[in-house]
């Protein structure tokens, strides 16, 4: 029997325990003796290397049965590297670019994927698409702290989710309630002055069949970003999130878990310098410390169902309403407009108010049989998806708020109060429903051979409002979208695949005259290899692949925000991935990547075979992480050291592929001490402080992250 979607995801890697540490993510479900069989071999809290994945399939399914690229960071990688936020969890996973827009303060998780942009059309939560889009600045952002796992399914996704983009999506595992009881308190130390509180709490009854989990972390910090001549003012943030789940278990074969979280995210960072009229980065932003604020508060409740009927079927439901309010305004730079003045630039202010929420429901059949020598796991559901959003954009131009121009030879900030403008210019909404039915069947034949085959039909129906002139727009569309998969499973370990998989995906918001943007298609071919070490704690991976995108969107270089997109046409991406991780000795953890993209403009467009922006041609990472306790010596034992090095190629900055922002190499390190019921982490990333630039478009440079050091100290009892 198989449990709900993420429960076969939070148990430990290996057969293979520490004695000294408590399986502290078994279920209750100990009564049935399948279950206990599957956690013994499911879980992966001790390790880097995760075995199974319900990402993929929406079935628990080894990963080295699953013909398509997916990685699995682990909760225990996430509390090694000190993950702080979510993109920091990606930083060493192939074929992900994260922080193209360099040191992000302000909450949002920018990354692409095989070279698209996946800033929300990745965005999956619980095997629930969490994709959910403002037409602005809104979107649903995350707290690592409160994740169990983080599994990364590349390539177009969408038969089996409705929402997935051709470049995959990241399906983020939230911890749940578990029998064994949890008690875990977390303080945290860092530069910048970082502040930040922690707790994650769990109990159950004697018989587990009614469980409690309560997480909850108080963020509160400076950033990188210092404003000059303002005597070292630096933007802040404030972050709460809170989210308890319960779960029961009314019989044996029967169990409900609902989950409720809140989220309040208040940011005063601002990213964006002012290039020089002579193209130099200045270090003077274009914003204001007392003006650029982002407010954002979100939440969302949830429920999951599992029913096993008899040894053969077992029904999901899983359901989700999300809600978003965001209030967001900055600055923008108008450029050097006075001869006389040739380094004063003119600025204008520009202020939002968005909502955004977001319904899911799905809803699926399992069926296992065999016929002959056949075995199938067969998957037969419906989902709905629906999305509304609203926009209310302000802009201080041209009416009477303007803020004073800014000399990047002298920068003298808050010299006089701004107010936030009240133009309205846009008024706007946009709602988004999705209806999809779908089917899948895993043929196992003769313990070697397994064919995936998967299919679905979605259909859509979208509405534009642009309520300034009174207009509204309707659209349908609908389409079939499908999977098919062929993987040899040989006895030592090693799985050989091939597979085709296509998308279909509504693209949420409209460009900068107001035109919402036609849904975008995708098609892949994939051929790799995989490779599990029998009876080993590792997985090492290579992938091949060839990607085409129709209707992709790109920055629109118009727009002097830089938040407006366009659509660009047809994007073929082709490359390899290579990936290990596991553990290669006793005590000591690797990670290894590699990645080459290949990626142009196909469509006969002012674009046609160019790279398109912020995409670098090869990625490399690796991580090395050791306990010294394994050599025997009792004064070493707890003691751990590790260390990492990422290395991204050079990027375009236009998409007329002028100029480039060059490649760099960052490094990162780790010392942790664990006795008894505490331990204590120091890491640093980009260790030597490298001053680096993400990227240079829309007249603006990218800073990229400076060295942030932090020191946790957690006590579990």
């Amino acid at each position: 029997m198989q449990n709900s979607i993420g429960a076969s995801d939070r148990k430990t890697d290996s057969p293979e325990k520490d004695s000294d540490k408590p399986d502290t993510n078994r279920t209750a479900d100990s009564t049935l003796p399948a279950v206990v069989v599957e956690a013994k071999n499911t879980g992966e809290t001790s390790g880097y290397a995760a075995k199974r994945s319900i990402t993929a399939t929406k079935t628990d399914t080894p990963i080295i049965e699953i013909p398509q690229s997916i990685s699995v960071v682990t909760r225990n990688e996430m509390d090694m590297r000190s993950v702080q936020n979510f993109t920091e969890a990606l930083r060493y996973v192939p074929g992900v670019t994260v922080d193209q827009f360099g040191f992000e303060g302000r909450g949002f998780e920018y990354l692409m994927m095989r070279g698209f942009n996946a800033l929300t059309t990745a965005n999956f939560r619980d095997g629930l698409s969490n994709a959910a889009q403002g037409l602005f600045f809104n979107s649903f952002i995350t707290d690592t702290y409160g994740l169990e796992r983080v599994d990364v399914l590349r390539g177009p996704s969408s038969v089996m989710f409705g929402r997935g983009d051709a470049g995959g999506i990241v399906n983020r595992v939230t911890k749940l309630p578990t029998a064994t009881p949890i008690r875990e308190v977390q303080f945290q130390y860092g530069n910048f002055d970082r502040k930040r509180f922690a707790a994650d709490l769990g109990v159950a009854n004697k018989d587990g069949t009614i469980m409690f989990r309560l997480v909850t972390t108080a963020l509160d910090t400076d950033t990188q970003d210092r404003y000059p001549n303002t005597g070292g003012e630096r933007a802040h943030n404030e972050r709460f999130y809170i989210a308890p789940s319960i779960t029961f278990r009314p019989t044996a074969v029967t169990t409900i878990t609902f989950m409720g979280d809140v989220l309040n995210n208040r940011s005063t960072s601002s990213p964006f310098f002012i290039t020089a009229p002579d193209g130099r980065f200045t270090n003077v932003f274009q914003s204001e410390p007392k003006f650029s604020h982002y407010a954002q508060n979100q939440g969302s409740f949830s429920y999951r169902l599992e029913h096993h009927f008899n040894e053969m079927l077992t029904v999901r439901q899983n359901f989700r309403h999300a809600f978003q309010k965001g209030t967001f305004q900055d600055i923008f730079s108008l450029g050097f407009n006075n001869p006389e003045q040739p380094t004063v630039a003119d600025r204008s202010t520009y202020a939002t108010n968005e909502r955004l929420n977001q319904t899911v429901l799905d809803t699926h059949l399992q069926a296992k049989i065999t016929t002959g020598p056949v075995h199938h796991t067969m998957l037969l559901g419906a989902d709905w998806n629906q999305t509304n959003a609203s926009l209310r954009y302000f802009e201080g131009y041209n009416s009477g708020f303007v803020p004073p121009s800014i000399d990047i030879a002298n920068p003298i900030y808050a010299s006089q109060p701004i107010p936030r403008p009240d133009m309205l210019l846009q008024n706007a909404k946009q709602r988004i429903d999705q209806l999809g039915f779908y089917i899948q069947d895993q043929l196992k034949y003769n313990e070697n051979w397994i064919l995936t085959l998967s299919g679905r039909y979605d259909m859509l129906r979208t509405k534009d409002s642009d309520l300034l002139s009174d207009s509204a727009t309707r659209n349908k569309d609908s389409a079939f979208t499908g999977r098919a998969g062929l993987t040899y499973l040989f006895a030592n370990g090693i799985a050989p695949y091939f597979s085709y998989s296509q998308s279909f995906m509504a693209q949420p918001g409209v460009d900068a005259n107001s035109k919402p943007f036609d849904p975008t298609r995708a098609s892949q071919f994939e051929a790799g290899v995989k490779f599990q070490p029998v009876g080993g704690r590792s997985l090492y991976t290579v992938a091949f692949f060839d990607l085409t995108k129709t209707n992709a969107l790109s920055r629109d270089p118009s727009d002097p925000t830089g938040a407006h997109l366009m659509q660009i046409g047809e994007v073929r991406s082709r490359g390899v991935e290579l990936e290990g991780r596991g553990e290669l000795l006793r005590g000591l953890n690797a990670i290894g990547t590699f990645t080459y993209l290949d990626v142009d403009n196909v469509k006969e467009t002012d674009f046609k075979g160019k790279r398109p922006i912020q995409i670098p041609t090869t990625m490399a990472s690796g991580w090395l992480d050791y306990s010294f306790g394994t050599l025997g010596y009792e004064w070493l034992k707890g003691f751990g050291l590790g260390g990492g090095v990422r290395y991204v190629g050079s990027t375009f900055n236009e998409e007329g592929n002028i100029s480039t922002t060059p490649s760099f190499t960052l490094f990162d390190a780790m010392l942790r001490y664990e006795r008894g019921p505490m331990s204590f982490h120091i890491n640093a990333s980009n260790i030597f402080n490298e001053r680096y630039i993400s990227t240079t478009n829309f007249n603006r440079y990218y800073l990229g992250s400076l060295r942030t050091v932090v020191g946790t100290l957690t006590f579990r009892f």
